[in-house]
């Protein structure tokens, strides 16, 4: 009669009765399978410090009578599956353990890791067999239960009523279950409850999402299948705009919820936008509208749509000497496209202004944006200066007027024509060309987006540039290398001509 010694996860050490050699079986332990399901990575490390610590002692207890011991042979056979030669032999090779060497629990320990580390292996146990004597050569069997991936995911899609649903949308959903990926409860449910997301965007609040996982034959492989039902699609009951100082009439017929229309969130969100710009339409660029409430009576399948707010302050913005056309006013300035008097959507206005003047010689324009409110309020300061626009709030300054204006201050128009580099025999301007933020004028620059007309430069730029050229000079060596930047014009005074004087500095 031999004996048979079992060590878990818990780190228990039983002993019972058994027939034929003995047989020791090691198990990873516990804290493997746990530590996957930890949600907090520096739980997950402290978890599996203590933890490996812990193991790694009580298989050493468990096992001492084999420390030291020959080990004559070591084979991997599979739990649950049908054997396969090729990937046992794969998974052989992984262990940290080899046949004609010393038996040891650590390295028993690490062989275990390294097969869970490889994703190929849900479950693992070692199982040691000696012969009679307790001093003989031992035999190693590291009994796996294979990792099932997902092989396919397939969609049975039921039939669609009301609004088409995207099966490439629907599969889209399913980024966390593409194939090769590890088959768990966790992420099948969480892509079902991605989809149910996706329906009910799409107004199908009564649709069923049912996945099923089929396993291969291989017992590795697996297929993935939701089936769906859509169900009946919600429509509209009705859409109610309460918008202070905004008449609803004007957008009505526009809209896409109209009583009995099916209802989808795209098409709600369109029909907000299209609100939206009907008021900036209007003058007022700064609407306050609240989120969209959309309540749901599940008995008769219907959506009621509410959206609140106000149209905010009435809102002009002048460009002094500076003409343009409704169309490209609306593409240079954030504030009359996107219904926002926000201190930064002005701001970018003025620097898309300033990109435009450059580009047409005004090299070194400067532009000032100035806010006026009437009539005027002690909330946004001193009225009429560069400080009010900071402080335009639309929410407080609804049925008051603000206008936005942009002063601009040209200076002279150039033609950058020639760029430079003086002082040093070491860097050639063809050396930089590439690289420099400045352009100069080509011919090219009459056809969009191939050049500048007129070159291309500002303060910001140049600093910019100078700092290339400086660089440049450090990567070659010169580390105490400086660079200035020159600016000078032709005698007719139309033509720019930049030169970066470089100093060298010692080696």
């Amino acid at each position: 009669m031999g004996h048979s010694n079992s060590w878990t996860g818990n780190h228990n050490v039983s002993k019972t009765a058994g027939r034929g050699p003995a047989a020791d079986t090691v198990a990873l332990g516990q804290y493997l399978v746990v530590s996957r399901t930890l949600r907090s990575l520096l739980a997950w490390f402290i978890l599996t410090a203590i933890l490996c610590a812990a193991s790694t002692a009580a298989l050493a207890g468990g096992m001492d009578e084999y420390e030291g011991r020959l080990i004559t042979t070591i084979e991997v056979v599979f739990e649950g599956s049908p054997a396969d030669a090729a990937a046992q032999s794969d998974l052989l090779s992984i262990l940290k353990i080899a046949p004609n060497n010393e038996f040891s629990a650590v390295r028993v320990r690490d062989s275990l890791q390294a097969l869970f580390d490889s994703g190929r292996v849900a479950n693992a146990r070692v199982e040691v067999f000696e012969a009679a004597t307790k001093t003989g050569p031992l035999r190693l069997r590291f009994v796996i239960q294979r990792q099932v991936q997902i092989g396919e995911v397939r969609i049975e899609l039921g039939p669609v009523l009301g609004t088409p649903i995207s099966e490439d949308e629907l599969r889209a959903r399913l980024n966390l279950s593409q194939p090769g990926t590890r088959l768990s409860k966790q992420i099948i449910v969480r892509n079902a409850d991605e989809i149910q997301v996706y329906l009910r965007d799409r107004g199908y609040f009564n649709a069923a999402v049912e996945p099923v996982e089929e396993v291969g034959p291989s017992g590795t492989r697996a297929i993935v299948t939701y089936s769906i039902t859509p169900g009946e699609q919600s429509r509209v009951g009705a859409f109610t705009i309460e918008i202070t100082g905004f008449d609803s009439a004007k957008v009505r017929t526009l809209l896409r919820l109209q009583p009995n229309a099916p209802f989808t969130r795209e098409a709600l969100g369109e029909d907000v936008k299209r609100i939206k710009e009907a008021i900036i339409a209007d003058g007022y660029l700064a609407p306050q509208l609240d989120e969209p409430r959309v309540e749901r009576d599940a008995e008769r399948n219907l959506m009621t749509v509410t959206l609140k707010g106000a149209v905010g302050p009435k809102v002009k913005v002048n460009i002094p000497d500076y003409p343009l056309s409704e169309k490209t006013t609306r593409e240079l300035l954030p504030v009359m496209r996107e219904g926002n008097i926000d201190v930064s959507a002005i701001e970018e206005g003025a620097r898309r202004l300033r990109n435009k003047l450059q580009e047409e010689g005004y090299f070194f324009v400067e532009i000032t944006s100035v806010c006026t409110v009437t009539p005027p309020t002690p909330a946004v300061g001193t009225n009429g200066a560069a400080e009010t626009c900071e402080n335009l709030n639309p929410e407080s300054l609804s049925g008051r007027s603000v206008e936005i204006t942009y002063q601009i201050e040209r200076g002279r128009r150039f033609r950058l024509t020639d760029i430079r580099i003086t002082g040093t025999n070491k860097l050639s301007i063809e050396d930089v060309e590439a690289d420099l933020k400045s352009q100069k004028a080509s011919a090219l620059g009459l056809i969009p987006f191939l050049g500048y007309g007129r070159g291309y430069t500002s303060l910001t730029l140049l600093e910019q540039d100078r700092r290339i050229v400086r660089n440049y000079m450090r990567d070659l060596g010169y580390r105490h290398a400086e660079a200035e930047v020159l600016q000078g014009v032709s005698i007719n005074g139309e033509n720019l001509i930049i030169t970066f004087n470089v100093i060298e500095g010692p080696l």
